[in-house]
């Protein structure tokens, strides 16, 4: 698991297809220092990606084709040049420890969704970060609820049907791909997993219920 905040900000140098994936290597000095063996999740702009293996500081890993349907990947170009480019630069945050403070939440780097940026424009000391998405995944969204964004946990101060809003202050921003993004822009969702239990338990609580009170009533 993951915590939404971000380590670092890596450079895809390469992304090869492979068997209806893609093979995607990405450059970040931290992995030089990590120690990650085969097989190791590492969280690529939110989405959990295992490590096929490393060579100093580069990092290579293969996305399936459930990863590039869901998520962003599948936007990524195989020639890439422009390090501004939000395909090119990507969030990476390694996995949690038991020492890892849990400054920002619970992230699985599961991706629901994708969102497009409507708008993000400054309001004082902050940005203020609107994100569309698709209206059926509005019952997972909170005012003042935790939220992933290409991996960033953020904590949503407005939102409604499809849509929310993010405020973003200046050190977000300067440590995350944010920096580098504009209206348009297309970015990786994980809603928070607390709301899709209790979703789950809603859903199917009663029908264990019900099978409970029958039981009890055949027995008489």
């Amino acid at each position: 698991m993951f915590t939404g905040l971000i380590r670092g900000i890596g450079k895809i140098i390469a992304i090869t297809p492979f068997s209806g994936g893609r093979k995607i290597a990405v450059q970040w000095d931290g992995f030089a220092r990590a120690d990650l063996a085969a097989g190791a999740s590492v969280a690529i702009d939110g989405a959990c990606l295992s490590v096929e293996r490393t060579e100093g500081d580069i990092c290579h890993f293969l996305a399936v084709e459930e990863t590039i349907a869901r998520t962003t990947l599948g936007q990524w170009s195989v020639s890439l040049s422009n390090p501004r480019n939000p395909g090119d630069a990507v969030n990476i945050e390694l996995p949690a420890t038991a020492q890892t403070f849990l400054d920002g939440h619970i992230v699985q780097g599961h991706i629901d969704c994708t969102g497009t940026i409507e708008s993000f424009a400054s309001a004082g000391a902050q940005k203020t970060l609107k994100i569309r998405f698709p209206f059926d995944f509005s019952k997972y969204a909170a005012n003042k609820g935790a939220i992933a964004i290409d991996g960033i946990s953020l904590t949503i101060a407005d939102c409604g049907d499809g849509w929310l809003e993010c405020a973003i202050i200046p050190d977000t921003l300067a440590r995350t791909t944010l920096q580098f993004k504009q209206k348009g822009d297309s970015v990786n969702i994980e809603f928070d997993v607390l709301a899709k239990y209790v979703e789950a338990l809603l859903r199917y609580g009663d029908g264990m219920r019900d099978f409970r009170d029958d039981d009890i009533a055949a027995a008489y």
